[in-house]
């Protein structure tokens, strides 16, 4: 995608979107061309940080903390 100062401004949302899917962007400015790019963090999920810890098949109610009648319908 090429766009410059004054579009990149208008249509942030836009360009930033096109960036963070990898698409490059180039900015013509009177200086020269500047290239957009999107630097996506380091590391997994949350869910992926902790999958080694859950183990809910060997989970028991002294485990869990809850009792059996905490689970039951209240009304």
């Amino acid at each position: 995608m090429q766009t410059n100062v004054s579009e990149l401004l208008r249509n942030f949302p836009k360009i930033r979107r096109a960036a963070l899917a990898g698409e490059p962007v180039v900015i013509r400015t009177r200086e020269g061309d500047l290239l957009l790019t999107a630097k996506k963090p380091a590391g997994s999920s949350m869910f992926g940080c902790l999958a080694s810890s859950i183990d809910s098949g060997n989970m028991t109610e002294k485990d869990s903390g809850a009792r059996e009648d905490d689970w039951a319908a209240s009304l």
